[in-house]
């Protein structure tokens, strides 16, 4: 439970740079996310491992990335945020999404997501 919703970014921030750094390992990601996390990604959804593999691949694609939290609220174990995604890919294409997602925290981790991602223009 996020007793505050500074709380919730700060906590945010924190996994989703560990998420996006390149030399993060999938031991590292259970500090943040439980390893029954299940994430529906725009009606599609990923295991733990799924998700540990995908972003894997997005990592290994990716030239440079910056989130920024625009909206973050927290309440009991629910926290919904908003981020912006703007990463530049390997051979040079700019990669920016928007995501709208609710994240349910147990334990003190990431068990489940709902997620909606929107292409912006570059």
């Amino acid at each position: 439970m996020m007793n505050s919703t500074a709380e919730a970014r700060s906590f945010l921030e924190r996994a989703f740079t560990k998420l996006f750094d390149p030399l993060a390992t999938e031991r590292d990601m259970l500090e943040f996310f439980s390893p029954d996390y299940r994430q529906d990604l725009n009606g599609n959804v990923y295991t733990f491992r799924q998700f540990i593999d995908g972003v894997s691949e997005m990592k290994a694609s990716l030239r440079s990335s910056r989130i920024v939290f625009t909206s973050v609220v927290s309440g009991g174990d629910t926290i919904a945020e908003v981020h912006v995604v703007d990463a530049v890919r390997k051979d040079g294409t700019r990669l920016k999404l928007k995501v709208i997602a609710f994240q349910t925290i147990e334990r003190g981790r990431i068990v489940r997501a709902e997620e909606l991602n929107c292409p912006l223009p570059g």
